[in-house]
């Protein structure tokens, strides 16, 4: 909370001269921002019966919901005021936070846990400051941002700003993914009974590969990697769409996107019920939530070619529903595994932790950096794809800048219809590649096992061996029992 106020503050005071102070605090707010997330998961996951997590974590679902389809209407009407408010708002929310926490949540926290080595023991092991920060997987850390962050900046400049061929893309693009693939060597090195396993016994793997090929832990992950693709599109490019091709001011065009929030909270209330009423699977809710967010994304694309706003507004809500529906089994919390530790009841993401639940941290982790990866990607690809479209065209267009946005009002009506019809095209083009990876998500999602959620007296249980769609068909539509719970 403190590096997000930190943030917050460096951002919102930094002079239109000095960009690397806004970046400063940017990157504050990152790092804050994820600490926050990780940690909100594993407090409502910790110390609470199955009854009051369920409550917990259905809350936290709704108001991540509203949160996700007032943002822009706030933000966007924040920005014809200042783009500084919309730095500035989160101080007083910030400070809140920090007397709420220290004041209403501080006595119930657990407070630092014994550190344990890598094949599971703790004997010897120091549980000072210095031996906890030792089990920080920094090489890996610093591997994956800057491997990841020369990648992505290297399909930002390509085509849009340098040629493909050019070494400011190559260079970028090729060392980025030399760090990529030593990351993966690193990590892997840090799995059990591996080399730097063996010389630093107490270090955790940022990616712990073991769980991240393991079927149903690798199918959740690409699964919440595509659900970050839809939320960062639909939240970016629709209101692109809506600020420079429909001339719509910053606070409408976020206000149209609210069309996205009753989806939302359509999809969150049916994954609750699926889950918790009938069928009592996490199976369908994953996997029919990737068909209707699939489907909303592709038919979003021909709505916005059409410039037909009622099918646009459609499209956002079922896009929405699609969304819903996987966030609440396969990202947040419900009542999955009545004993994970003898007299300890704790659950985490459900559909993952009843495969592993002696990894959830490490389950809520990679769930979480797998959405805002998918995010970041899409809103890579998509730019790219779009400034392609308007450089072909001979246009040169700064999507990011509202001063871009002015001058567009400036210019002979003939040129603003030509640039406001290329604009469309590509952000067309843009949302159609990215459904290629929801399609994907649908068939990859087929291979999900089942997890059937047990009431009163009844366990909770896995259901189906492998993918649960096949294990159906091979019982001729019985569902088969194959582990329960303890």
């Amino acid at each position: 909370m403190l590096l997000m106020l930190l943030g917050s503050v460096l951002c919102s005071a930094s002079p239109v001269t000095a960009f690397a102070m806004l970046l400063l605090g940017r990157a504050f707010q990152g790092i804050g921002r994820a600490g926050l997330l990780i940690v909100a998961k594993a407090i409502l996951a910790d110390k609470v019966s199955l009854k009051e997590n369920a409550k917990n974590n259905t809350i936290f679902t709704i108001v991540g919901g509203v949160g996700y389809g007032i943002g822009p209407v706030i933000g966007g009407y924040l920005t014809e005021v200042s783009w500084r408010w919309c730095f500035i708002i989160n101080i007083p929310l910030a400070v809140v936070g920090l007397v709420l926490a220290h004041f209403v949540l501080r006595p119930v926290l657990l407070g630092p846990q014994t550190i344990t080595r890598t094949d599971g023991s703790t004997e010897e092991v120091s549980q000072t400051f210095a031996a906890r920060l030792n089990t920080v997987d920094f090489g890996g850390q610093i591997l994956f941002l800057f491997g990841m962050g020369l990648f992505v900046l290297a399909l930002t400049w390509a085509g849009a700003y340098y040629p493909w061929n050019d070494v400011k893309v190559l260079a970028p693009l090729i060392v980025g993914i030399v760090l990529i693939i030593i990351f993966l060597i690193w990590e892997y090195l840090m799995l059990p009974g591996h080399f730097l396993a063996t010389r630093s016994p107490t270090r955790k793997a940022m990616i712990p590969l073991k769980l991240l090929f393991t079927r149903n832990a690798g199918i959740l992950v690409y699964i919440n990697f595509i659900t970050g693709m839809a939320i960062y599109a639909v939240y970016y490019f629709v209101d692109l769409y809506f600020a420079l091709v429909k001339g719509y001011s910053a606070g409408q065009a976020g206000t149209n996107l609210t069309y996205y929030m009753p989806g939302l909270a359509a999809g969150a209330y049916l994954a609750i019920f699926a889950c918790n009423v009938w069928p009592l699977q996490t199976f369908y809710p994953l996997f029919f939530g990737c068909i209707v967010e699939a489907l909303g994304i592709t038919l979003l694309a021909i709505a916005i070619n059409a410039n037909h706003l009622g099918l646009i507004y459609g499209m956002l809500a079922l896009t929405g529903v699609g969304t819903g529906l996987r966030m609440m089994p396969g990202k947040h919390s419900l009542p999955i595994l009545q004993s994970i530790q003898k007299s300890d009841r704790r659950t985490g993401t459900l559909h993952g932790i009843a495969y592993h639940p002696d990894a959830i941290a490490s389950i809520v982790s990679l769930m979480s950096l797998a959405l805002t990866l998918g995010g970041t990607l899409a809103t890579t690809i998509m730019l790219n794809i779009f400034n392609n479209v308007l450089g072909s065209s001979g246009i040169k267009f700064n999507s990011t800048s509202s001063s871009s946005f002015d001058e567009i009002t400036s210019l002979p009506a003939s040129e603003q219809v030509f640039l406001r019809e290329k604009s469309k095209r590509g952000i067309v083009l843009a949302f159609f590649a990215i459904t290629a990876f929801m399609w994907l998500g649908v068939l990859t999602a087929s291979g999900l096992g089942g997890v059937r959620i047990g009431k009163a007296e009844q366990g909770d249980r896995i259901t189906g061996k492998g993918s649960y769609l096949g294990s159906l068909v091979r019982s001729k539509g019985e569902e088969v029992v194959v582990e329960e719970s303890t």
